[in-house]
């Protein structure tokens, strides 16, 4: 459980997994037999099978959460943003964030209920339209704090709910936990090629790269989906269930 805090609070948006991937090498690094880190950002680990006809499996989960990033810069100091990764509009408002590898925190703003106008209420606000107040007093000072293509990501704290967890980015850190384990595990009778991929949400981009340089006997990704045992007027299948 510990491994997976370290992981969900880790700042790891697409093309930033650089935090993300040093937590797997300081836990990993002892149990493989080899590693290393590829062009794109994947991370590699080999572990030999006992078996002297051992297949080579390979098994994968990413790396990157998905995210914002800074594309431009409003007079009275708000960040304008764009989605890194599909990202629900209505889960933005209000949400606090931190902003760049420095973690300056922001809080997702909008414009107040009693501004108003007719019709507004009944519309779901869209990224464009948003602004992240990291306290900067005008343009130039939010364009030091933040420039253009700073990355960030939601400021969600992990913590226990009952005998639950909850916290961000467990699409995917929870499949990356899930990895660590069976690296940290017994040997198996074949190859463990696991890999820890950068750049999924925007593409599945190291996936790619990491599967064409294995060529694995067969191949594996760990993934989260969303959960769907909510109250609903109609049963439909199939349906996941959180825990």
């Amino acid at each position: 459980m510990e491994l997976l805090k370290e992981l969900s609070e880790a700042f790891g948006p697409s093309g930033y997994e650089k935090e993300v991937r040093q937590v797997l090498r300081r836990a990993l690094e002892e149990y493989a037999d080899r590693m290393w880190v590829d062009a794109l950002g994947n991370l590699h680990i080999v572990r030999e099978g006992t078996s002297p006809n051992r297949l080579r499996i390979l098994l994968a989960a990413h790396m990157d959460e998905i995210g914002l990033m800074v594309v431009g810069h409003d007079d009275s100091g708000g960040l304008r943003v764009r989605a890194v990764g599909g990202i629900d509009d209505r889960v933005l408002p209000g949400a606090q964030v931190w902003v760049g590898t420095e973690r300056i925190p922001g809080v997702i703003g909008l414009k107040p209920v009693h501004l108003l106008e007719q019709g507004e209420d009944e519309k779901v606000v869209k990224i464009d339209q948003l602004l992240v107040d990291i306290g900067a007093k005008g343009k130039e000072e939010a364009q030091r704090l933040a420039p253009l293509g700073t990355p960030m990501v939601f400021a969600t704290r992990f913590e226990s709910v009952g005998a639950l967890v909850k916290g961000k980015s467990f699409d995917d850190r929870a499949g990356c936990a899930v990895l660590a384990e069976l690296v940290r595990g017994e040997r198996l009778p074949h190859d463990l090629h696991a890999v820890f991929t950068v750049q999924e949400e925007v593409g599945l981009r190291g996936a790619r790269v990491a599967a064409y340089a294995a060529r694995p006997d067969c191949a594996f990704a760990l993934e989260g989906t969303i959960a769907d045992d909510l109250p609903k007027k109609k049963d439909v299948s199939p349906t996941s269930e959180l825990g």
